[in-house]
C-alpha cells in the first residue's frame, strides 16, 4: 500500500515536471497536493468548535471560507488578508485557473513577501488588548531620557548635505505628530506604532490579524491595528494592541477587553450605545495620536462646529452649562476651528489633530453626561444617580450647623457650593474655576481689611484713655476688658492674615492647576474624617476671623465709652449704639431666614393673644 502511494507520487512529479518550466510553481503543487492528501494537518480547531479556520499562508480556504472570501473584492480587503488569502499567487490573477486537482480556488503570492503566521502559532510575546488612553498615557509620562553626558565634535564633512534620519526597514515610513512625538506606519499592513521593533512588530500583527479574519471582523482599507507599549509593572516592558475602523468612528479587540478601564470610573453605564460613547472617545485620542496621512474630513468638522455653537449658547443662558470649558474658551475655540475650514478635504495633520482634541473632550463630556440616555444629566449641578436623592443630601451636616454659629454661617455657603461643582464624584471646572478665583479675590480683599484693622488696633492701644495699654481711667475693670478685646482683636486679624495668603497659595498650587488633579484632590478629601465639611470650614476662616477681629473691636470700643460716669453722654449714645449694631447684623441674618423665623415668632404670639382675649371676653 505504501510503496503503490510512493510510485503514485512519483509518477505524478514527473508529469509536472515536464509540464511546468517553473520551479516555483512545481513545489507549490506539490505542497498542495500533499496538504490534499493530509487535509487535517491544515485544519485548526478552536474550542470545541467543528468550524475549520483556515488563514493560513501555507494552508488552503475552507469552503466557508471561500464563499466569503468570493464575496469581498480583493481591492476593499485589508492588505495584510491579501496577503493571507492569496499568498503564493501570480501577478495575474486572471491566468491562474482553479486547481483540478484539489479543487480549491488559486492561492496567490503578493509582490510584497512577507511572514504570514497561522493564528495557532501564537507569538512568544504577543501584545495584550489595551486602548488608546494607555498608548498615551505611557507616550507623555514614559518618554526616553536625553544623555547629559559631555558632547563631543560633530564635524560636518566638506560638501556634506546629507541630514537623512537611518534608514528604515521596508515598508516602514516615519511620521512625526505636531507634538513632537515620532511614530511608525507599515503602508502595506496599515500597522501603526511608536515602537522600533519590525520583526516583533510583524509576527504579532500576522497572528492579530489571522484572528480578526478568523473572527468575521471587518479588515477594509480603513482599518489599522496599533501596537504600541503601554504603562505597566516596572521590571519588564508591556505591549498592548488595538484596531481602529475609521468607517464606523470604533475600535474593537480579537480578545476579550473589559470596557470599565474606558468608562473613567463612571458608574451605571449599561446601555450598548452608552458604551460605543466611551469608544468614541478612545477613536478621537487615537486620531490626536497618529493625526498624519489623514484628511479633515467635512463631517467631523461640521459636527465639532455645531456643538462649539451649541456649547456657546447654553453656557450664555445657563448658571450651569454642562460644557466642560468656561464661555471665554469655547469662543476662541469656535474661532480657531472656523480657521481650518480651508483644511477640509486635505491632508493637514495640524488641523486633524485640533479637531481630534476638541472632539474627544466633548466626547468625554456626553459619555459622562450620560448624553442620549433616558437619564441623561442637563443640569451641571444635579445628580443622576439614585443613591444621593435622599433628604441628606440637601442641607448642612451636624458639623457644618455647629461651626456655622462661629464662622458667620459662611461654611454653609461654600459647602452648598462645593456641591454643585463636584457631583457624582466629577468637577465642573468651568465652575470651579470661577469659584477659585472669586475666593482668591475674596481673600486678597480680606487680607487688607485685616491690615487696616490691625493697624487701628494697635494706634487704639497707645491711647491715653487705656492707660498706653495698661488700664482704663484710674485702672478700673472696664479698661481691662477693653484692653482684652483690642488684644484678642489683633490676634483675630493676624489669623485673618495668615490664613489667607496661606489659601492664595494654596488655590494657586499643583493640586488645583487641572480638572483632573481638582477632581483627585477632592475624592482625597473626601474620604478623611470630616469628607468636603473640612474643605468648606476652611475655606471660611479669613471671612470668619476678620468678622471676630472687627466685632472685639467694636466690643473694646464699647466697654471704653461705656465705662465712663457722664450719663448724659451715654443716655445719647446708647439710642445710636442699639440701632447701629441691628442694622449691621441685619445682612447676616436676613439672608438665612432669620428674619422669616421672628416673624412667625410674632404671628404665633399674636394669634394666642388673640384666642386668649376671645376666650376671655366670651
Amino acid at each position: 500500500m505504501f510503496r503503490a502511494l510512493l510510485s503514485k507520487i512519483a509518477a505524478w512529479l514527473l508529469r509536472v515536471l515536464k509540464a511546468t518550466s517553473s520551479m516555483g510553481s512545481t513545489l507549490l503543487r506539490m505542497l498542495r497536493f500533499i496538504l490534499s492528501l493530509c487535509p487535517a494537518s491544515s485544519r485548526w480547531k478552536r474550542g470545541k468548535s467543528n468550524a475549520v479556520h483556515t488563514v493560513c499562508a501555507s494552508s488552503m480556504p475552507s469552503p466557508l471560507k471561500q464563499r466569503e472570501m468570493s464575496e469581498v473584492s480583493p481591492s476593499h480587503m485589508h492588505p495584510s488578508l491579501e496577503l493571507i488569502a492569496y499568498a503564493g499567487r501570480g501577478t495575474d490573477p486572471a491566468t491562474q485557473p482553479d486547481d483540478p486537482m484539489t479543487g480549491n480556488l488559486p492561492v496567490h503570492s503578493s509582490q510584497y513577501p512577507v511572514l504570514v503566521q497561522c493564528p495557532a502559532d501564537r507569538p512568544h510575546t504577543l501584545p495584550v488588548p489595551a486602548s488608546p488612553q494607555q498608548v498615551m498615557e505611557h507616550r507623555y509620562s514614559r518618554r526616553p531620557l536625553v544623555g547629559d553626558k559631555p558632547e563631543t565634535d560633530k564635524i560636518l564633512k566638506e560638501g556634506d548635505m546629507n541630514y537623512d534620519p537611518p534608514s528604515l526597514p521596508i515598508g516602514w515610513i516615519k511620521y512625526v505628530q505636531p507634538e513632537g512625538a515620532p511614530y511608525y506606519l507599515h503602508e502595506e499592513k496599515r500597522i501603526i506604532t511608536d515602537l522600533t521593533e519590525s520583526q516583533q512588530l510583524l509576527q504579532a500583527s500576522d497572528y492579530l490579524l489571522g484572528r480578526a479574519h478568523e473572527l468575521g471582523l471587518p479588515l477594509h482599507l480603513d482599518v489599522e491595528l496599533v501596537i504600541s507599549e503601554v504603562p505597566g509593572p516596572e521590571e519588564r516592558r508591556n505591549f498592548g494592541y488595538y484596531f481602529v475602523d475609521h468607517r464606523q468612528r470604533l475600535l474593537f479587540w480579537v480578545d476579550d477587553y473589559n470596557l470599565l478601564k474606558i468608562f473613567f470610573n463612571v458608574k451605571g453605564v449599561t446601555e450598548r450605545d452608552h458604551m460605543k460613547q466611551a469608544v468614541l472617545t478612545q477613536y478621537w485620542i487615537h486620531i490626536g495620536l497618529y493625526p498624519n496621512r489623514r484628511e479633515l474630513k467635512v463631517d467631523d468638522y461640521e459636527e465639532l462646529r455645531n456643538i462649539l455653537t451649541c456649547a456657546i449658547a447654553d453656557a450664555v443662558t445657563s448658571k450651569t452649562p454642562l460644557a466642560p470649558f468656561d464661555l471665554d474658551s469655547l469662543t476662541r475655540m469656535l474661532d480657531l476651528v472656523e480657521k481650518l475650514e480651508g483644511s477640509i478635504g486635505k491632508e493637514n495633520p495640524y488641523a486633524v489633530w485640533v479637531i481630534a482634541r476638541f472632539a474627544r473632550e466633548f466626547s468625554s463630556s456626553r459619555f459622562i453626561n450620560f448624553s442620549g440616555q433616558h437619564c441623561a444629566r442637563l443640569d451641571a449641578g444635579k445628580s443622576i444617580y439614585a443613591s444621593h436623592d435622599h433628604p441628606s443630601r440637601s442641607g448642612s451636616s451636624f458639623l457644618i450647623r455647629i461651626f456655622d454659629l462661629f464662622l458667620f454661617q459662611s461654611a454653609s455657603g461654600h459647602i452648598e457650593e462645593l456641591r454643585q461643582m463636584w457631583v457624582d464624584q466629577i468637577v465642573h471646572y468651568p465652575h470651579w474655576k470661577e469659584y477659585i478665583a472669586k475666593l482668591t479675590s475674596e481673600w486678597a480683599r480680606f487680607t487688607i481689611f485685616s491690615t487696616v484693622l490691625l493697624t487701628t488696633n494697635v494706634g487704639l492701644l497707645a491711647a491715653p484713655a487705656l492707660g498706653s495699654g495698661g488700664g482704663g481711667p484710674g485702672g478700673g475693670s472696664g479698661g481691662t476688658a477693653a484692653i482684652i478685646s483690642i488684644y484678642l482683636s489683633i490676634f483675630f486679624s493676624v489669623a485673618s492674615i495668615l490664613t489667607s495668603i496661606q489659601l492664595t497659595n494654596r488655590v494657586g498650587g499643583k493640586e488645583y492647576s487641572s480638572a483632573v488633579s481638582t477632581s483627585a484632590l477632592l475624592k482625597r478629601v473626601n474620604k478623611s474624617l470630616f469628607g468636603t465639611d473640612s474643605l468648606a470650614i476652611m475655606y471660611s476662616l479669613p471671612y470668619a476671623f476678620l468678622l471676630w477681629g472687627i466685632f472685639l473691636f467694636v466690643l473694646g470700643i464699647s466697654l471704653l465709652i461705656f465705662s465712663s460716669t457722664n450719663h448724659a453722654m451715654l443716655a445719647s449714645l446708647a439710642p445710636f449704639f442699639f440701632l447701629l449694631f441691628i442694622f449691621s447684623i441685619w445682612p447676616s441674618i436676613s439672608g438665612h431666614g432669620t428674619c422669616e423665623m421672628f416673624e412667625k415668632l410674632w404671628r404665633r404670639k399674636s394669634l394666642i393673644l388673640h384666642r386668649l382675649v376671645h376666650m376671655t371676653s366670651v
